[in-house]
């Protein structure tokens, strides 16, 4: 299970953890939701592979780019001190903060369907 919370002061964005599988078995979506009118979000997942979990979690926005076909994606990896079984820890919880969408991000892309 992972979680995450954080705020963003954009909007009901798309977030969604995915467990990155590699070869012929594909990504598992974990969770998706919308921050809600504070810009605010918590997600969890749960999976069960034979193999170590690569979770990584995507954040969709338009922020200064309203113009530009399709939505910019944002990439966050998990950290692996956060996956866990069970329920988790206060410890386990990840609070990423605020995130000013305005600026670019070293995992940043495009996508026109989300």
């Amino acid at each position: 299970m992972r979680l995450w919370q954080t705020i963003i002061l954009y909007l009901f964005l798309k977030v969604r953890i995915v467990d990155i599988d590699y070869g012929p078995d594909p990504d598992d979506t974990l969770d998706e939701k919308r921050t809600d009118e504070r810009g605010r979000f918590e997600v969890t997942g749960t999976t069960h592979e034979m193999t170590p979990i690569d979770p990584v979690m995507y954040i969709w926005h338009e922020c200064r780019d309203e113009q530009t076909p399709c939505s910019r994606k944002i990439k966050f990896t998990i950290p692996k001190k956060f996956i866990h079984n069970g329920n988790p820890t206060p410890e386990q919880w990840i609070d990423i903060g605020v995130i000013n969408l305005e600026g670019a991000f070293d995992d940043e892309g495009r996508e026109c369907v989300n």
